[in-house]
């Protein structure tokens, strides 16, 4: 459990098509998801692949490829060498977005490191 990874201060921005926050569902264009990946010396350093999903209100993945077997919006492959890392992943919508609670979940190592809920207005 102590070489587990952990994603801290995780945030969602939406952006419009100038990289700017958008406040209105139909200016959206891109989630920006910013997170760190606490320091942790125990944890088994090298690459690591960050997978991050997004759910709906309605649970429903936002995702590319159902292909998977583990369904997820993106993935990233990071070096990670123990020290406190910094990661960015973008997302194009492409998808109609209805107003509500949408989460994020951030894994790990077959773990889920972090999760945050943000909430869409029209």
């Amino acid at each position: 459990l102590a070489s587990r990874l952990d994603a801290t201060g995780i945030n969602v921005t939406p952006v419009n098509g100038r990289g700017k926050k958008a406040k209105v569902i139909k200016k959206m264009e891109q989630f920006v998801v910013d997170f760190r990946i606490s320091k942790n010396i125990t944890a088994p350093v090298g690459e690591k692949t960050i997978f991050v999903r997004i759910m709906k209100p309605d649970d429903d993945i936002l995702l590319k490829s159902r292909a998977d077997v583990f369904n997820y919006s993106m993935k990233k492959l990071v070096e990670y060498d123990g020290e406190e890392l910094p990661v960015t992943m973008y997302w194009n919508i492409e998808e109609f977005l209805s107003p509500g609670t949408y989460r994020v979940d951030i894994f790990a190592d077959g773990n889920l490191i972090g999760r945050k809920s943000f909430t869409l207005e029209k």
